[in-house]
């Protein structure tokens, strides 16, 4: 399919193109959080802790009297920055073990297919507290800990691509004047490989996003001070009754995140993919 088509399929699309203005916004607002954000995410105030939203404080105060408004934004960086660190790092290495299990087959194909098919038996987030609880909690162990659960995705999409593309005339044609295999895999199957897996990173980076905030959520993530959203849910558990506020505008944030990245997602599959074909 053309590229200029693929760019009107996804224009088509209006949830598409509403969540990239969304994502759009939502990584300004993480680079530039030093010169938006209205107040310091560490000041503390406790005069003016725990106040509702207000010209002053937007989205109000916290236990500390911090501005809740600049705690979000420098989490929008927090959070951003812990799942693009998440999503290069299982991208790279599932595609990796992917091609060479599809290319190959044989022993290593079946050794590799069982160790991700006994992965995906348990659940990711509880692989990823597993992970987290033995090393401790922290941003660092977050991202390893998510990274070691995400990538059997991107195993088996490249898998199954490069299985299909190993048997083309251009690969044989390849093969026929003395190419390597290293040759081959770089220049013939991973770039045909890349449509469904810029597919599954969209919609991944919104599964990614949730896990984080998960663990942050139950303390084992990114700890405070760091405004991280699924941290802010957790400190403001306690208050929820009566100052609401506090968890409700970072869950807000995460559902907007998530939601935006499966609209691109669902866009970019139905541009680059007519058939719809489905990649998990």
């Amino acid at each position: 399919m053309p590229k200029s088509r693929n760019v009107n399929e996804f224009i088509k699309n209006k949830a598409s193109v509403a969540g990239l203005i969304i994502i759009l916004i939502l990584s300004m607002a993480a680079i530039f959080a030093d010169f938006i954000s209205p107040y310091s995410t560490d000041t503390i105030a406790l005069k003016e802790k725990l106040m509702p939203p207000s010209f002053e404080h937007l989205m109000g105060t916290d236990q500390l009297g911090r501005d809740v408004l600049s705690r979000v934004i420098y989490g929008t960086r927090t959070t951003f920055e812990l799942s693009i660190m998440v999503v290069a790092f299982t991208a790279t290495f599932g595609v990796l073990v992917g091609i060479i299990s599809g290319f190959y087959r044989g022993i290593i194909d079946e050794i590799l297919m069982r160790l991700i098919d006994v992965l995906l038996a348990f659940p990711s987030i509880i692989l990823a507290l597993v992970v987290v609880g033995a090393l401790g909690p922290g941003i660092f162990n977050t991202v390893l800990a998510v990274s070691l659960v995400g990538w059997l995705y991107y195993a088996r999409v490249a898998r199954a691509s490069t299985l299909s593309i190993r048997e083309t005339e251009y690969v044989e044609g390849a093969r026929a004047i003395g190419c390597t295999d290293s040759y081959i895999c770089l220049h013939y199957i991973l770039p045909n490989c890349l449509p469904p897996i810029i597919v599954l990173i969209t919609l991944n980076l919104g599964s990614v996003i949730l896990t984080i905030a998960a663990l942050g959520y139950l303390g084992m993530g990114a700890q405070p001070p760091t405004p991280e959203w699924g941290t802010m849910l957790n400190e403001g558990k306690e208050y929820l009754r009566d100052c609401p506020w506090l968890s409700v505008f970072p869950g807000l944030m995460i559902m907007i995140a998530v939601l935006a990245f499966n609209f691109i997602g669902d866009g970019l599959r139905d541009a680059i993919d007519p058939r719809q074909m489905v990649i998990k």
